[in-house]
């Protein structure tokens, strides 16, 4: 018997340490449902995976960025010029009159605006040395600027509507709302993989450590940032495709509140700034407490910049429990051996 009681003591405190979000997820649920009316609707469980969806994915990017000590701005320019440029190939191009030719070259120009974007990211921080903050910052209001002109000047309008019907299947139209859900599932489930067993994610973890220990260790730093620039660049790119589909409409705009979110679900779910501690599963568990937030206050009518000051409240409070219990600490020394298993 007291064996067991030490057991289950210590897996809360396991918990509690990896995961200290998850008990007052759990909390928060109960409440909602019980209290916050329309909230256990069909309806309203629809909506509140579909919102999770397009966070966890553009989410799972940034946090290989957080992990290595780092930020990535661009994150939110990324959903916007790609928005854009689909919604402008599959409405104004030439083969728009073959709608699902059009949607085909349209995902693959997204995919790609990621892919240059986190390439630029990779280069300026591995090769030219600036820090990911100067770095993202700036491609962040270039890109932006890019895809408000493009939006402009181009096809002369705000926002790009009239997309075809087969694309909004992508962000979960009628009866394919399990699509986008899938799709954020298996990005999860990859990005999961790749940090979890593979060489690249324990290469990850001990540049974020310390990178001088790990490129003494021989570990490639300069190729493992572009990889997780690349990558963040990449997931962004795919979240753009999700959330154009979901509010059928291309948009220049459609990044620009979503930052904080990105940042909220990352740092309160447990990862640490400072990078080398943290994952996926936190980040899971912070995608899904910031959704059930938004959801929560958007049904109680609470007016947007309460639900940002709320926002900005858990991210302080979160990084302070990190620095007072210890989550910045990390053993470099069996980071980097592992990393060179």
């Amino acid at each position: 018997m007291k064996s067991e009681t030490n057991g289950i003591r210590k897996g809360l405190q396991n918990i509690c340490r990896d995961a200290p979000i998850l008990p007052i997820l759990a909390v928060c649920l109960v409440i909602s449902c019980i209290f916050v009316p329309n909230f256990a609707s069909f309806y309203n469980i629809k909506v509140f995976f579909l919102q999770a969806s397009d966070l966890l994915v553009v989410c799972c990017g940034v946090t290989f960025v957080v992990l290595n000590g780092g930020i990535d701005f661009s994150v939110t320019s990324v959903l916007s010029l790609g928005s854009v440029i689909g919604a402008y190939i599959m409405v104004f191009s030439p083969i728009a009159s073959n709608p699902p030719m059009a949607i085909a070259v349209a995902i693959i120009a997204m995919l790609a605006v990621g892919a240059v974007v986190g390439l630029i990211n990779g280069f300026a921080v591995a090769v030219l040395k600036m820090p990911s903050f100067i770095a993202t910052l700036a491609t962040q209001l270039a890109f932006s600027g890019v895809a408000v002109l493009f939006c402009s000047l181009v096809t002369e309008k705000t926002s790009i509507t009239g997309l075809p019907d087969g694309f909004f299947i992508l962000g979960g139209e009628g009866g394919y709302f399990m699509v986008p859900i899938l799709i954020a599932v298996a990005a999860w489930t990859f990005c999961f993989w790749l940090l979890k067993y593979t060489r690249f994610g324990r290469s990850l973890y001990a540049v974020g450590v310390n990178p001088k220990t790990a490129y003494i260790s021989g570990i490639p730093v300069k190729k493992v940032i572009m990889l997780i620039m690349f990558i963040s660049g990449m997931m962004a790119a795919l979240a753009s495709v999700l959330s154009t589909a979901r509010n059928q409409v291309g948009m220049p705009s459609l990044g620009d509140k979503l930052f904080i979110s990105i940042m909220a679900a990352i740092i309160v779910g447990g990862t640490s700034t400072a990078g080398g501690f943290g994952g996926l599963k936190q980040t899971l568990l912070g995608v899904l407490f910031i959704t059930l937030i938004n959801n929560t206050m958007n049904l109680l009518g609470v007016d947007w910049y309460v639900i940002t000051v709320i926002q900005g409240i858990l991210i302080l409070v979160s990084t302070m429990m990190g620095m007072v219990n210890g989550i910045g600490k990390r053993k470099t020394k069996m980071m980097v051996l592992e990393a060179k298993k």
